[in-house]
């Protein structure tokens, strides 16, 4: 399911005198293929990534000239979302068939259910979330440009976006990172030798205990299940190094990369600490819907159950604004009439090869000089 948390903006800020008062301004980091901020800054085509500011957080500020940033273009960002959103696809139909079984309702199917969330929604679907996140799929599908969430212009308050019971979206990841790692025949080479083997055993079964925590009620993935994917991964990552550099061919490269996306995929997996930024939040007046989904979508949130009345309430609210701008989307861009996206043998590992892993394991990219911090505007 998804790890629950309370989540606030974690992009760096810099500081801009305007109108006698410092007020805070957001990057949107990656060479702009991230979230724009709060107050609608613009990305590169509108193109976002998603998942993408867990990477921002702590990291400081990657522009255009870092290889990170060179590594993401257009490209890697449509097949990246189209991964990751097929992925929340699969997580959402396991979610349903686990309700299903709940409340044995045995005549009905997963496909009814999500005909109700989307056409016609109980009060509980409204409340416990899962309506608001039928159209949350259905509004970032990679079909859709995500330029398109810049027409959702209605108003959001800081008091409503404060209201909000984020989650992180970890189910569709560690589903991810099972389809990756389950079967040794999806390993590079390099890392299909027996002097691999015990590792690649390790991960499998911990990626398989991380997906059973996230199934279960409370979708709460315990920190030893993460804190063993990144040991291992550590693990791997220092048995490549022991390989001589005379010896570092094609297949090397390919083994870096695939760790890389296992150890990106699983900071997905983690609850990014932002206690240091969460008062930027309280900060903002008001902003807007398409703002407030683009940075759900990057930062790869849901909506989580409301649990007080005011939560409740501000579900209602969202909901009534989330149905007709969908309603305009879908009608816009056609997409009852486009082809439905399809599963391939595309490996993510692209999205992740320009990043470092000491960038991935949480720590300072020691390779990549960070540019230096803005300074206040005269």
């Amino acid at each position: 399911m998804h790890s629950r948390f309370r989540l606030a903006l974690g992009i760096a800020a810099v500081l801009a005198i305007a109108s006698g008062e410092a007020r805070a301004q957001y990057y949107p980091g990656y060479g702009g293929y991230g979230w724009g901020g709060w107050e609608g800054g613009s990305t590169v085509g509108g193109d976002m990534a998603r998942g993408l500011g867990f990477y921002n957080i702590g990291a400081g500020v990657y522009n255009e000239k870092t290889a990170i940033a060179d590594s993401i273009n257009t490209d890697t960002v449509i097949r990246w979302n189209q991964y990751m959103w097929l992925s929340q696809q699969e997580a959402n139909r396991r979610q349903y068939a686990r309700m299903l079984q709940r409340q044995n309702l045995i005549n009905q199917t997963a496909d009814s259910i999500q005909d109700r969330l989307r056409n016609s929604p109980t009060a509980s679907d409204i409340a416990n979330g899962n309506a608001l996140n039928v159209i949350l799929n259905q509004v970032t599908d990679p079909r859709i440009h995500s330029s398109a969430l810049r027409m959702a212009k209605e108003t959001i308050s800081s008091d409503i976006i404060d209201d909000i019971p984020f989650e992180n979206a970890s189910e569709a990841v560690t589903l991810s990172l099972n389809q990756l790692t389950a079967k040794d025949s999806n390993w590079p080479a390099l890392l299909r030798g027996d002097n691999f083997a015990g590792l690649r055993k390790a991960y499998q079964e911990t990626v398989a205990r991380a997906l059973d925590e996230d199934e279960r009620e409370d979708g709460a993935i315990a920190p030893k299940t993460l804190s063993d994917l990144r040991a291992i991964v550590a693990q791997i990552r220092m048995k490549l190094n022991t390989i001589p550099a005379s010896e570092r061919g094609p297949q090397f490269v390919q083994a870096v990369n695939y760790v890389k996306s296992l150890a990106g995929m699983a900071k997905m997996l983690q609850s990014p600490s932002v206690d240091k930024v969460i008062a930027e939040v309280e900060k903002v007046q008001k902003t807007s819907l398409g703002n407030l989904l683009g940075f759900m979508h990057t930062y790869n949130l849901r909506f989580g159950p409301s649990r007080t009345p005011e939560q409740r309430a501000t579900y209602d609210k969202l909901y009534s604004l989330l149905g007709p701008f969908r309603d305009r989307v879908m009608k816009d861009s056609g997409i009852e009439q486009k082809p439905p996206l399809a599963r391939t043998n595309n490996h993510p590992g692209e999205f992740f090869q320009g990043m470092h892993l000491d960038h991935l394991d949480g720590k300072p990219d020691s390779s990549t000089p960070r540019p230096p911090a803005p300074q206040p505007q005269p």
